[in-house]
Formats: C-alpha cells, structure tokens, sequence
C-alpha cells in the first residue's frame, strides 16, 4: 500500500471547518472513483497546517492520480478552496510499513 501524503501551510482551519461538508461533497466521490483508492485521513492544526492522506494500491496508481489533485481538484473546488488561503508545501508518496487503521 502506498500513501500520498500532501502538505499544507496557511491554511484558514475556521473557514476550512465551516466549509468540509461542502468540500467533501466535491472531493470524496472524486477520489474514491480513483484507480486503486484505498482511503483518506485529513488532519487540521490550529496553526494553520493541514495533512491530507490518500491511499492506494499501488505506486502507479498513487501516480496517475496526480492530475486529479493537481488540476481537477482544485478546479472544481473553485471558489471554496480559494477562501481556504494557504498553499500546498510538498506531495510525496510513501510506503505504508505499517497500519491499525
């Protein structure tokens, strides 16, 4: 199993928790319609920090995934994802060594 593990700094964590049902109702059918998802952790720090967790199958599908969260994410999440401030620091993918999840 392999997770892509995407950082985030500065984001606005009060408008991201008034807005997640919204944004989730976008982003949760898009990836769970990727080639070999296997679930999804996100974590929100009051400082601004936010950790998004995907997991797949394979590396090759953990690849091929990237315009989806490169370019079709962030297009259709528009608007709201703008209001969250903030950037993408880094995008990495390792190997899951171990899971209680």
């Amino acid at each position: 199993m392999v997770a892509r593990v995407a950082i985030f700094e500065g984001i606005n964590i009060e408008r991201a928790r008034e807005t997640m049902a919204e944004a989730e109702a976008v982003i949760k059918p898009m990836v769970e319609a990727l080639a070999g998802y296997g679930g999804r952790l996100d974590l929100a720090a009051s400082d601004g920090r936010f950790i998004s967790i995907t997991l797949f199958d394979s590396e090759e599908h953990a690849r091929s995934a990237e315009s989806t969260f490169d370019e079709e994410m962030p297009r259709r999440l528009g608007d709201l994802f703008a209001s969250w401030e903030g950037s993408r620091v880094s995008a990495d993918l390792f190997e899951v060594a171990t899971s209680t999840l």
